[in-house]
């Protein structure tokens, strides 16, 4: 009986980590986006072809004081959940 409950415990601890893992993949994606967002509204010219915008004009953007902060905003919470980060 104990085997049984350590056999369901650790399924069931299996599966909050993969649930865990997905939605921190989720956030880190949606994090990405909205970094990529700011770079691409300053015409930020990415080397990925896929997140370059069509007004690509600079690789060195100057950001207001608003944006800046929400870009260290989202590289903070990336780092939290220890994010692959695409620059």
């Amino acid at each position: 009986m104990n085997k049984m409950i350590g056999v369901m415990t650790g399924l069931a601890l299996g599966l909050t980590l993969n649930s865990a893992v997905w939605a921190n993949e989720q956030e880190c994606q949606k994090l990405q986006t909205q970094h990529d967002l700011i770079y691409a509204a300053k015409g930020f010219c990415f080397e990925d072809k896929d997140r370059s915008a069509n007004a690509c004009k600079t690789n060195k953007p100057k950001f207001s004081a608003k944006e800046q902060a929400k870009l260290d905003e989202i590289k903070a919470r990336q780092k939290e959940l220890n994010c692959k980060v695409k620059d």
